[in-house]
């Protein structure tokens, strides 16, 4: 299946995991709405990606902004083919001296924020007997880290968030799926190099790679979820 001509909203789409996929989107011929919080960010990855790309600021916490962004691309463009729910934020610390105020905000943009985004994008694909929506979890979502609680759960969260999504989908002609990379090339690990070094990190030209596979699958074929790695990552036995 071609990407050509369809619309994809990309979440957290200025930096990392989803500028990634935006761009190898954009190669396929899509057009793209990036969304995020701060718009200078957006005006910079909108200048790098070119042609195709168009900019939205959003809080994806907020019911009302999120709103605005599928009311805007349908007035747009008229439909929405793929939702890219990356927006993800992780709060390190050990889990009974964590507040609840820093609990909180993690929980907020990464399952709240990944419903409402969900929500809105299948209320139109479901109208359209049509769409793909890809959620990005992570591996700790499978195998914790220490001192990860709030990132951890809600990442478990979004594999079960991706499960309900494609339930309610799959009469619909609707496809949810969710991504689980490990040590992404981000700049998360911007003081702790040591880390990837030692684990080694996934290219991001490789998460847009695997995400544009997905999305061109046959209408009647889902991957329901992948992992991806580098192989030297300690996966099975982490901690």
């Amino acid at each position: 299946m071609s990407l050509s001509d369809q619309v994809a909203l990309v979440t957290g789409g200025g930096t990392g995991i989803g500028k990634a996929i935006a761009k190898a989107m954009l190669a396929e011929g899509a057009k793209v709405v990036i969304v995020g919080r701060k718009k200078e960010v957006l005006l910079e990855a909108q200048t790098e990606l070119g042609s195709g790309c168009e900019i939205m600021v959003c809080d994806v916490t907020d019911e009302s902004q999120v709103n605005k962004v599928y009311e805007t691309i349908m007035t747009n463009h008229g439909k929405l083919n793929i939702l890219i729910n990356n927006a993800g934020m992780a709060a390190r610390g050990k889990a009974y001296e964590m507040s609840y105020e820093k609990w909180k905000k993690v929980v907020d943009v990464n399952l709240n924020g990944a419903f409402l985004c969900a929500r809105g994008a299948m209320k139109i694909m479901v109208n359209q007997k049509s769409g793909r929506i890809i959620n990005i979890g992570s591996i700790s979502g499978q195998m914790g880290r220490p001192e990860n609680a709030p990132y951890t759960a809600t990442k478990f969260a979004v594999e079960g968030l991706t499960r309900a999504f494609a339930l309610d989908g799959r009469d619909h002609g609707v496809g949810v799926s969710v991504i689980h990379p490990g040590n992404a090339a981000t700049n998360i690990w911007k003081g702790r190099e040591e880390v990837s070094e030692r684990e080694g990190l996934i290219p991001l030209e490789d998460l847009g790679k695997l995400a544009v596979t997905m999305l061109t699958m046959s209408p009647n074929v889902n991957i329901l979820g992948s992992v991806i790695l580098p192989i030297t990552q300690p996966y099975l036995g982490r901690g």
